[in-house]
């Protein structure tokens, strides 16, 4: 099968996390025996890189070289409101990628289009669609959702088009809801969660990790990493620290990751007194996470509903610190628990409960047992449901139904 990937984001060099896992998904469909051709816009730090079989196709839609803000997580500050530029650049950013996709149709006549994210993917996989009268199906994968399905004018834009998709993608529960409310038929909104590649988790070099961020050999040492946005809830994680250092004074909590956040969440350390326990080291490359991971005696996932009502669908990171077989204490919200089962294979928690968060991670940077029995149950559980090989063969079996009910229409 021949399928194109129309992406608001894909990552622009070796080590780029963003997005990585629509790479993950498009690798893996090469790998089972399919072609992938993704169109994602252009980026000033795109350079040369392995694309493992992929073939990549760039789009230019702004007049300005350092204009390129509407994708790559741009558009959103601190994933809670559009900036104020992102809709001029909007209808640029939509014809230029929709007639990329036309012009490699001609070419190589795809079988069927998978966009993602709700906006402006859907749009624009409508567009293409409707023109070359292949299908399309979406998927979505958080913040464009959540801000459609908020504004009037963006949730009618949508509706028309999740309602022309054979197919709406959603990897948690929550998502799966906005699709419904963004017009998707009940029929043909289903999940499938992301995947991770397990064997790549597995021998992460902790040691020199810590030696390259200055950290004790020996110290306990919790971990998050993600995008400093208000729903990743590392607010909440470094309000729980004075608590986690009473019971246990040698901590350490290290907070890899860049965004809109950054200056804020330093100022609550520093407010809080906690300079010398809690570090946030910026930007992990992709590269790198396997090391991140393994530096960690536990891995805390806090994310939270923030004040928009935006939250993750299903964080990669939880799963790669499964697939690390760390020991992970994460919130009971949104996909999450479709990957840990309290207590077996992770630690849930209420989201924004700073006690409830403090008191999982005292127990188990106190219990050395219950972190291996944890993490190798975790890791257990992502190497038998969740590797990107099974997750690609899900999608695979959706894309088969959709050219076919295509067929039997025309």
């Amino acid at each position: 099968m021949r399928i194109c990937f129309l992406s608001s984001a894909y990552p622009r060099y070796t080590g780029d996390g963003i997005a990585s896992f629509v790479r993950s998904l498009a690798v893996a469909l090469v790998q089972i025996g399919h072609e992938v051709v993704v169109v994602a816009p252009h980026d000033p730090a795109v350079s040369a890189t392995d694309q493992a079989g992929v073939q990549v196709h760039r789009f230019r839609y702004p007049p300005y070289s350092d204009r390129y803000l509407a994708g790559h997580g741009r558009a959103f500050e601190g994933d809670v409101r559009l900036r104020r530029w992102t809709p001029l650049l909007m209808p640029g950013f939509i014809l230029s990628g929709v007639a990329q996709a036309l012009m490699l149709h001609r070419r190589l006549s795809f079988d069927l289009f998978h966009t993602h994210w709700a906006l402006p993917g859907s749009l624009m996989g409508a567009a293409v669609s409707s023109l070359t009268g292949r299908p399309f199906v979406a998927s979505l994968h958080g913040s464009s959702a959540y801000f459609a399905a908020a504004n009037p004018l963006y949730t009618a834009v949508a509706r028309q088009a999740l309602g022309r998709a054979r197919y709406v993608i959603a990897c948690s529960p929550n998502l799966h809801e906005k699709a419904l409310y963004l017009g998707a038929a009940p029929s043909r909104a289903v999940i499938i969660p992301y995947g991770v590649d397990a064997t790549r988790y597995m021998n992460g070099d902790g040691p020199g990790m810590r030696a390259r961020l200055g950290l004790p050999a020996e110290a306990p040492l919790i971990g998050a990493l993600g995008r400093l946005a208000y729903k990743k809830g590392f607010a909440h994680l470094i309000a729980a620290m004075p608590q986690v250092l009473a019971a246990c004074p040698d901590a350490r909590c290290v907070i890899g990751g860049d965004g809109d956040l950054r200056d804020e969440l330093q100022e609550q350390i520093r407010a809080l007194g906690l300079e010398e326990r809690v570090f946030m080291v910026g930007n992990i490359p992709w590269v790198d996470t396997p090391d991140f991971y393994a530096m960690c005696d536990v891995v805390a996932v806090p994310s939270v509903v923030d004040a928009s009502g935006n939250t993750d669908g299903l964080p990669n990171v939880l799963l790669e610190a499964m697939a690390s077989r760390r020991a992970v204490v994460a919130s009971r919200v949104a996909g999450i628990p479709l990957a840990i089962e309290d207590g077996i294979s992770g630690v849930l928690v209420p989201p924004a409960e700073q006690g409830e968060l403090a008191q999982a991670l005292i127990r188990l940077l106190n219990d050395s047992a219950a972190r291996r029995r944890l993490g190798e149950a975790a890791g257990q559980r992502m190497a038998e449901a969740f590797t990107w090989q099974e997750i690609a063969s899900r999608h695979l079996e959706l894309y088969e139904r959709a050219v076919r009910e295509g067929k039997q229409r025309t």
